[in-house]
């Protein structure tokens, strides 16, 4: 990796990317907003995945009201408006859209030169928590809307530098 990857770079990317990824695989909207910082007093569903390589380590960090969450699971199992997902289906959609994030930072980061792999998706379920970045880690917020709903996709990266 030659030159440094601006935070402002990922921004651009992720926001772009979770447009592509809610249409494509929801059928729903992805708006960008300034940061959007979940309500601490509702249920929220969030999925994480990280990735490792030589030059870069992180994590992607993916929030969104339980509500919302299941609204996801039915639009992206076709399942009918009246019908409720269970919490494993729910799970599974918010750890497969997380994984589809993370999959295309990797694939923007290796085109960069940072080559890295990623881990396997888990979920966090609560209300009131915070994911705080490690001293060093930069954390990149990007707040987004889909309808009525409010999300958040949280990067947080740190590059190291790899000697010859």
């Amino acid at each position: 990796m030659n030159q440094p990857i601006e935070t402002s770079a990922i921004q651009e990317f992720v926001v772009r990317h979770l447009a592509e990824v809610f249409s494509t695989m929801l059928s729903l909207p992805a708006v960008a907003l300034p940061e959007a910082v979940p309500d601490g007093a509702q249920e929220r569903v969030s999925g994480s995945v990280s990735f490792v390589g030589e030059t870069v380590t992180g994590s992607v960090y993916l929030h969104v009201p339980a509500s919302f969450a299941g609204q996801m699971t039915g639009a992206m199992l076709g399942l009918p408006a009246e019908e409720t997902p269970g919490e494993a289906e729910v799970n599974d959609v918010v750890g497969e859209v997380t994984n589809m994030l993370a999959g295309g930072l990797k694939s923007w980061l290796c085109d960069a030169g940072a080559a890295c792999a990623l881990s396997s998706p888990a979920i966090i379920r609560g209300t009131s928590f915070h994911i705080l970045a490690s001293e060093g880690v930069a954390r990149i917020p990007c707040g987004f809307a889909s309808g009525a709903h409010r999300g958040l996709v949280e990067v947080h990266i740190k590059f190291t530098h790899c000697h010859d």
